[in-house]
C-alpha cells in the first residue's frame, strides 16, 4: 500500500512538472534484469523509478528523488530512495535509503558512475531491519541518445528474525536511451 501511494505521488509530481530530460535504462546478466526511468524535473532535481527481477532474490521496486550539483567533470546527486522487496527466500519489506549518485566524465565519450544507499533499521519497515545498495559502472556514449555500460551491483537486506540475504551481487551489462 505504501509503495502504491509513494509511486502514485511521484508519478503525479512528474506529470505536473515540466520535465527537462528522460532516460530509460536496462541492465542484465544471467540471473537479473533491471530497468529504471530517470526524469529530470528541473535543472537540479530528478526522480528515478526502478524495478529489478532476480532469479534468486525476487522482485524489487524503487522510487528515488535527488538534488544534483555539477562541478566541472563531476556530477553529484544526493537524496532518498524508497525500496520494496518481494523476496523469494526471505520476508518481504521496505526501506528508505539515503545516499546518492556520482558521475565523472573521463573524456572520449566515457564516464564512470557510482551510487550507494544505506537504510538503517529506523528507516526499514516490515521484516526488513536494514539495507544497503552499491553500484558502479563504466559507460560509453554512442551518441547523445544512446549509451552502453558495464558494471557491478550489490544489494543486501538485513532482517529482524531471518537470515540476512543478498538480493543481487554481480556484474551486468546494459544500455541507456535518452529521450
Amino acid at each position: 500500500m505504501r509503495l502504491k501511494l509513494l509511486s502514485g505521488l511521484l508519478l503525479v509530481s512528474c506529470i505536473s512538472a515540466t520535465t527537462y530530460a528522460n532516460d530509460f535504462s536496462v541492465g542484465l546478466n544471467d540471473d537479473v534484469i533491471s530497468t529504471d526511468l530517470a526524469i529530470d524535473l528541473n535543472k537540479n532535481t530528478n526522480a528515478v523509478l526502478g524495478y529489478i527481477y532476480s532469479n534468486d532474490g525476487g522482485h524489487l521496486t524503487s522510487a528515488a528523488m535527488h538534488v544534483s550539483h555539477d562541478a566541472g567533470i563531476h556530477h553529484f546527486e544526493i537524496g532518498a530512495k524508497y525500496s520494496y522487496v518481494w523476496a523469494k527466500k526471505s520476508p518481504n519489506g521496505s526501506a528508505i535509503g539515503v545516499g546518492g549518485n556520482y558521475k565523472m566524465d573521463l573524456g572520449s565519450h566515457v564516464s564512470f558512475h557510482a551510487s550507494g544507499y544505506y537504510a538503517p533499521s529506523v528507516l526499514s519497515f516490515g521484516s526488513v531491519d536494514g539495507q544497503y545498495e552499491l553500484d558502479s559502472k563504466v559507460q560509453f556514449q554512442l551518441n547523445p541518445s544512446l549509451a552502453l555500460f558495464a558494471g557491478y551491483r550489490n544489494i543486501r537486506f538485513q532482517y529482524d528474525y531471518a537470515d540476512n540475504s543478498t538480493f543481487d551481487s554481480g556484474f551486468y551489462i546494459g544500455a541507456r536511451a535518452g529521450f
